[in-house]
């Protein structure tokens, strides 16, 4: 199994979640909105242009810590 590049979750004023992704080569981060996240996108690093992938179990991850974080501060919304 290949190892996932590491994320970072952020919010929008709508309580969107976004990741911001962690080119595996160069360290840049590329912002990605996480509902639109999927196995089968092909996600580029905005600096050395390195194809970024995050598996089903990496973006099922993404999903549950941001509702976790959400339920934390008390707000619903967003994905």
């Amino acid at each position: 199994m290949k190892p996932q590049p590491s994320f970072d979750i952020d919010f929008d004023k709508h309580n969107n979640a976004s990741l911001r992704i962690a080119c595996p080569e160069c360290g840049h981060e590329t912002p990605h909105h996480l509902k639109s996240l999927s196995p089968d996108n092909d996600i580029f690093c905005g600096k050395c242009n390195t194809n970024i992938t995050l598996d089903l179990e990496a973006i099922e991850l993404a999903g549950r810590q941001a509702a976790e974080i959400r339920k934390s501060y008390g707000v619903d919304g967003g994905a």
